[in-house]
């Protein structure tokens, strides 16, 4: 029966409204995303507490996204509907933002974009080829530019900096090639050298990431799968970071991408004509050759160059193998820049050939690789974590899934891509270094294609039926799957951001312009030597200076003590312990180290005051930083009266208009920790140094400094004052000004109070004692006045209780509170309110009295052994042994918890302390072997972190005591053991003792 002719026409008009609506409807969740963006990123209130607004814009959306959809019908009427309707679907992305699935503006961001790209690329059928790999490049660039690290890094970064700005040799295995293709990108006309070469890693990567997309669009065939996978390889937290900075690595996934991009390209049906075969294979062998030049874990790839060769069998005429060895050996003459360059940098002494191949063998790191590794479960904790981290356990999955679809359809590709991602993890297994994350990278590449693998192959599942819904889900996966590569940038944004870390550049300046003697040397730790380091080799800054690193603290004494015994002045910039024979006096933040007291006449006279018995203050300078950082510069004069026995700290603290102590410093040692007070000769005057950074929560305004000598671990409120003499001694009248852009606190959110006071940020602990204090921070913007806040407790019941009322004084953007927490135990919410202003708790919240922050778990005493400073708990600890003889080595076990965020890497230590009080082993690294950095930790999670101590060939016999505890390498500071009262009782924990003999 033929229908109705008026009624096929009124079908088609519903059908095409009820498709209009579905495109109005992806719209308005667009434009719900964007209102929700505009309200927190522009911090824009009406978008923010009205619910009208809102409606308006994402209706406004959704009319614009109808009225397009319908307009590209008239401009091509020969598109499909069904298949226009369907790429629509990545519009909703934003939804996830607008609901609260996540709540970050940069995730709203990058949702927002992304889906309206998506649609675009959808619905744009008949797009350009280059253009994917033209916006992946663009993204990429983006991403990397924006988080490049601006100035010197350290270590082998800084390394880098200066020797492809000198065209020198780095250390082993030289990476040669890599140096001559940095040199080029000194020569750019743009910023400074040391932004320079870390733009080389980001172009490098950048080729790497382009390369993978090709790879996966040839093995799958679906180019907008292939974009996505691409970029999420772009945005994985070890590549990324290895972007930023000047490191090798980048360059070597160029390389391995350029391989697999050779050796997996198949054969067609007709074949492959034997020249362009024979080409193929000579190229891939110039590139293994060149790669090797860079980096050796290149030999990894041989067993998939050797397979692909032994499965393709090519037809290549002995001559044209010739020609192929010929460009291996060209790729690998690159080497040849070491021994010929090694002259010019070494006094005219050419190397040995004995020396090269030792070299460029990296012999100096063989004793780091051990065959038996795959038998620890460490390390396979390690991998495994590591395997993890790039794309999270959904990219773990589509890994696999991405496996069978190569079982299934490509074996070739599996058997190459397979036998390489075993030979690295079998390698990470196997190489005990800390940094063994960057050398698993080319397995994170391949991981990367068999995620890509695994998504296309669900977009082959789904697309076995041709019908519109099967189009929708089509769609509907790619958006789905382009939250792979997103959440990958807002997650891992903050973590490989490295924009503002200027590397000590500045305070290197700041100490180069000390008046250090001519041709002195300065012995730094590995931190303080990269700027040193670098101002002096690339800027021409002191180039009389002796910058000096070495690797243990012996061979620093013995540095120091030839350097002095032949007349040199020496500088520390770096702890070094046992140095009672000495005299010390500090030139900045360098230690000036000497074997006679300073020239001139004993000091004498009346000081501005005197502390305790025995310790005088002679004057006091106070300086602003010239370099414009929110510093103080604090040089304090001391004189000994009389042979000291006591140890105390030198602490500074700034008083208010009112008299309340707003800041205090943690105390240190005289003389940057080097020169405690038992150590003083009579009457020499100690010149004493000390840098206040202005914290980014203290007000505004005029403060008192002052000073104190107080003992290391007790209460503060008296210092030393007896009869008489002052405890604490005003020095001047300080201005503060806070800095205006300090880092973005841990915990987003955002709480509106009154019509435009927002709460941006906070941190606070995630277990305290109770009956204690609990450190909150908190950051804001629109504080146009002074404000009056109130922080409560509320108990598991709702009950709300211990509320205090703090200040929040106009213009800041950072507070901190201490507050009491309730006697009781058990697990409490902290809410945040302000005094005569509603609050709203979210966007689009209805006005209420406070808003939750976070559960704080509050305990008797805190759970396990040892508090350090409210930021990291020790669990458990063991020694694997209780007797020992010198030589051997010693196991201790440590599980620890983290409390809150960290931001800065600390160091843990494991010390064999002997009968005289010396050390006599010592294990100081990064947790877990290093692989685990403090910054990385999630408060709450546990961590196993297993040491090996080994004990000194000479260690006398008797009770040696183990113990454990943190410092910042930067400063040489220890975290601080508190006890169940909160107060500083010790700044290390005995784990446990064991008897040494003979």
């Amino acid at each position: 029966m033929r229908p109705h002719p008026d009624v096929a026409p009124g079908l088609t008009r519903v059908r095409a409204l009820g498709r209009a609506a579905l495109v109005g409807g992806a719209g308005a969740a667009w434009g719900l995303g964007l209102s929700r963006f505009l309200a927190e990123a522009v911090l824009w209130w009406p978008l923010y507490s009205s619910r009208l607004t809102v409606g308006a814009v994402a209706l406004g959306c959704g009319l614009i996204a109808a009225a397009f959809w319908r307009w590209s019908f008239i401009l091509f009427p020969s598109r499909a509907e069904v298949g226009s309707l369907a790429s629509v679907t990545p519009l909703v992305l934003p939804l996830f933002y607008g609901i609260g699935v996540v709540s970050h503006p940069l995730a709203g961001g990058l949702l927002l974009l992304f889906g309206a790209l998506l649609a675009l690329l959808l619905a744009w059928e008949d797009r350009p080829t280059w253009l994917l790999p033209v916006l992946l490049g663009l993204g990429a660039s983006g991403l990397y530019l924006r988080t490049l690290l601006p100035s010197v890094g350290e270590a082998d970064t800084m390394e880098f900096q200066v020797v492809a700005a000198r065209l020198g040799i780095a250390h082993p295995t030289g990476y040669p090639l890599y140096i001559l293709l940095t040199k080029l990108f000194t020569l750019l006309p743009l910023n400074n050298v040391a932004w320079r070469v870390n733009l080389a890693s980001a172009v490098f990567a950048i080729g790497a990431v382009v390369l993978v997309y090709d790879i996966v669009r040839r093995l799958t065939d679906r180019p907008l799968f292939s974009w996505l996978t691409a970029l999420a390889f772009a945005s994985s937290t070890t590549f990324w970071s290895q972007a930023v900075v000047a490191e090798v690595y980048t360059l070597h996934n160029l390389f391995v991408a350029a391989l697999f991009w050779l050796l997996l390209r198949c054969p067609g049906p007709g074949g492959e004509g034997e020249v362009r075969q024979a080409r193929r294979w000579q190229m891939t062998l110039l590139l293994v050759g060149l790669s090797l030049t860079n980096h050796l874990t290149t030999l990894l790839l041989i067993p998939a160059v050797v397979l692909a060769l032994l499965w393709e069998r090519p037809r290549v005429s002995f001559g044209q193998w010739l020609v192929g060895g010929g460009l291996f050996l060209l790729g690998l003459s690159v080497y040849l820049f070491i021994p010929l360059r090694w002259p010019a940098l070494n006094d005219g002494r050419w190397m040995t050939v004995r020396d090269f191949f030792t070299y460029v063998s990296g012999g100096q790191f063989h004793g780091a690789l051990r065959l038996d590794g795959w038998q620890d479960p460490t390390r396979w904790h390690i991998v495994v974590r590591l395997f993890r981290e790039p794309f999270g356990s959904a990219g773990l999955c589509l890994g696999g899934l991405g496996v069978v679809n190569l079982a299934i359809h490509r074996r070739r590709a599996l058997a190459l891509t397979g036998v390489t991602f075993v030979a690295f993890v079998l390698y990470g297994l196997s190489y005990y270094v800390a940094d063994i994350a960057v050398f698993l990278l080319p397995a994170h590449l391949i991981l990367a294609m068999w995620v890509g693998l695994g998504a296309a192959f669900l977009a082959w599942l789904f697309g076995l039926s041709s019908s519109l819904s099967s189009g929708v889900w089509r769609t509907g996966l790619v958006a789905v799957f382009a939250l792979l590569p997103l959440s990958r940038v807002w997650m891992n944004f903050s973590a490989v951001d490295r924009s503002r870390d200027q590397g000590g550049y500045a305070w290197a300046q700041y100490v180069l312009d000390q008046p250090l003697a001519r041709d002195s040397a300065v012995l730094a730790d590995t931190k303080k030597f990269a700027p040193l380091y670098y101002l002096q080799q690339v800027e021409g800054v002191r180039p009389d200076l002796d910058i000096v690193i070495l690797g243990t603290e012996e061979l620093y004494q013995a540095d120091l003590r030839r350097r002095l015994g032949r007349g040199q002045t020496v500088y520390l910039a770096r702890y070094l312990p046992h140095l009672e024979e000495f005299h010390l006096r500090s030139v900045g933040p360098l230690a000036e180290v000497s074997p006679r007291p300073p020239q001139g006449d004993p000091a004498s006279g009346d000081g501005v005051a005197r502390f305790g018995e025995g310790i005088e203050l002679l004057g006091a300078d106070l300086d602003r930083d010239r370099l414009g950082r929110q510093m103080i510069h604090v040089t304090l004069q001391w004189r000994a009266e009389e042979p000291l026995s006591s140890d105390v700290l030198v602490r500074l603290r700034l008083v208010d208009a009112d008299g309340q102590v707003a800041w205090k410093s943690e105390g240190s040692r005289p003389v940057n920790g080097l020169y405690p007070t038992n150590a003083w000769a009579v009457d020499v005057p100690i010149c004493d140094y000390h840098g206040i950074s202005v914290p980014p929560w203290l007000p505004s305004g005029v403060y008192r400094l002052e000073v104190g000598l107080l003992p290391p671990f007790g209460d503060d409120g008296d210092g030393m004052g007896n009869g008489g003499a002052a405890s604490w001694l005003a020095l001047k009248a300080v201005g503060v000004e806070p800095p205006s852009d300090p880092h973005p606190l841990p915990h987003g959110g955002l709480y509106g109070f009154g019509d435009g006071t927002w709460l941006t940020g906070f941190d606070l602990p995630g277990e305290a004692s109770a009956d204690s204090q609990a450190v909150v921070d908190l950051s804001w913007r629109g504080v146009e006045q002074q404000e009056e806040i109130r922080i409560s407790w509320v108990d598991a019941e709702g009950r709300r209780g211990g509320a205090a009322t703090f200040p929040v004084h106009s213009g800041m953007l950072r507070s901190r509170h201490a507050v009491a927490t309730p006697d009781a135990p058990g697990t409490y919410t902290l809410e945040l309110g302000m005094i005569d202003k509603p609050a709203r708790c979210g966007w689009l919240a209805s006005p209420t009295e406070a808003c939750p922050l976070d559960e704080v778990e509050l305990v008797a005493a805190m759970d396990g052994l040892a508090n350090f400073a409210d930021r990291i708990l020790l669990l458990e600890a063991d020694v694997g042994r209780r007797e020992a003889r010198p030589a051997d080595p010693i196991p201790v076990t440590l599980r620890w918890r983290g409390l809150r965020s960290i931001d800065e890497d600390y160091t843990v230590f494991v010390h064999l302390v002997g009968p005289d009080g010396r050390l006599y082993g010592q294990d100081d690294t990064w947790p877990v072997q290093g692989s685990y950095p403090t910054s990385q930790w999630v408060p709450g999670r546990e961590i196993l972190d297993r040491h090996e101590v080994q004990l000194e060939p000479g260690a006398p016999r008797g009770v040696y005591r183990v113990e454990a505890g943190w410092y910042l390498l930067e400063t040489m500071r220890r975290l601080q053991l508190l006890d169940e009262r909160g107060q500083p009782v010790a700044d290390a924990f005995l784990v446990d003792t064991i008897s040494v003999r003979e």
